[in-house]
């Protein structure tokens, strides 16, 4: 899949003065909503949206910063803000029914948007929350800072990483139990989505994503512990930055959740083991 087949496949929509990539596709009445990582983009899905497509409405957008969304100059849209743009999207195309998958860093603005409608900050309709190879943790000795947190791994690994094509293209592999799950064309094509409208300077902001992690912690917290709607942990069993302790630490904080991993994969399940995340997915 290249950028550009994947860029005729959306459409940019204008949410709060910002242009926002949306990919929309699938008739069912049920809606499934998917949210990828940092340094990353929709792109990511292209492997499991015509399967999910048949079984749900599919919608999955670039972040502002992200892919082809507007890629704002020296200024941090932060966990809140994000969040602000999904409420206004998700009222433009009138979305009911929600099922919620976040991927990466985006398990933040997933958590976000539950704690809005637990708290009934805003009449949001989502029904299922699916988390996929988060980079949150709910251990309190990361708060800590004597300690350092899951997301300066992949803080320091995601900044050096974007350094040049070459040693991005080396340590991306880094992220699949096997190497050759990703192949020239998916690492180029995630490469260029990366330098879109210099959205490389983007990466420069994730410190603040773990200072607001420490500083939203409770309130996340707090949300999982009271949670009401079904939650389920997806995660590779293979991977170096959410791995298999931190997977089932999350699940026990969690009310009314369920844990499964994925045999034989890192990071990206929905690259590395497609077949297995839609099945989880349409378990759940």
């Amino acid at each position: 899949m290249t950028i550009k087949e994947w860029a005729q496949k959306g459409n940019m929509i204008s949410v709060l003065k910002k242009k926002v990539f949306v990919i929309d596709e699938g008739t069912s009445d049920k809606t499934l909503v998917l949210f990828h990582g940092y340094a990353t983009s929709s792109l990511d899905f292209y492997k499991v949206l015509p399967e999910l497509s048949k079984h749900y409405r599919v919608i999955i957008q670039d972040f502002i910063g992200f892919g082809f969304s507007d890629k704002p100059t020296n200024y941090y849209i932060n966990v809140q803000e994000q969040a602000d743009f999904c409420l206004e999207l998700w009222r433009i195309l009138e979305l009911k029914n929600i099922t919620l998958l976040s991927h990466n860093i985006s398990t933040q603005i997933a958590l976000e948007l539950v704690t809005r409608q637990r708290t009934n900050f805003v009449k949001i309709d989502i029904q299922k929350l699916i988390i996929l190879n988060s980079t949150i943790s709910f251990d309190q000795s990361n708060l800590s800072d004597a300690n350092v947190h899951p997301l300066e791994h992949f803080s320091k690994k995601s900044k050096l990483m974007l350094n040049s094509f070459q040693f991005y293209k080396m340590k991306i592999k880094d992220f699949f139990y096997a190497e050759n799950k990703i192949t020239e064309e998916e690492i180029e094509a995630k490469w260029l989505l990366i330098q879109q409208n210099n959205g490389r300077e983007m990466i420069d902001f994730l410190s603040s994503f773990i200072i607001e992690s420490k500083l939203l912690w409770n309130r996340w917290h707090t949300t999982l512990q009271l949670n009401n709607i079904p939650v389920k942990i997806i995660s590779g069993k293979n991977d170096i930055i959410f791995n298999e302790n931190e997977a089932t630490h999350f699940s026990e904080e969690c009310n009314n959740s369920h844990l499964h991993f994925i045999d034989n994969c890192g990071h990206y399940p929905m690259l590395e083991k497609p077949t297995e995340l839609i099945s989880a997915i349409l378990e759940s």
